[in-house]
């Protein structure tokens, strides 16, 4: 016996399970405002910290200090 596809009572078990089980794994939606204080780059930090050696760095051997 065959099953009518337009038929809207009959459901699919199997996508429903999958679709319910992704939903499970996928990692909690952000908000959209809710962005990193230093934005999306992951090493966005490291390279701040970086220019901040470099600065100082400069700046001592100008005579400078802070």
């Amino acid at each position: 016996m065959r099953r009518p596809k337009s038929d809207p009572r009959v459901t699919d078990l199997r996508r429903y399970r999958r679709e319910r089980e992704r939903a499970r794994r996928a990692p909690p939606q952000r908000p959209a405002g809710a962005e990193p204080l230093l934005g999306r780059r992951r090493h966005a930090g490291l390279i701040l910290l970086a220019a901040i050696a470099i600065v100082a760095v400069l700046a001592m051997l100008s005579g400078r200090g802070f």
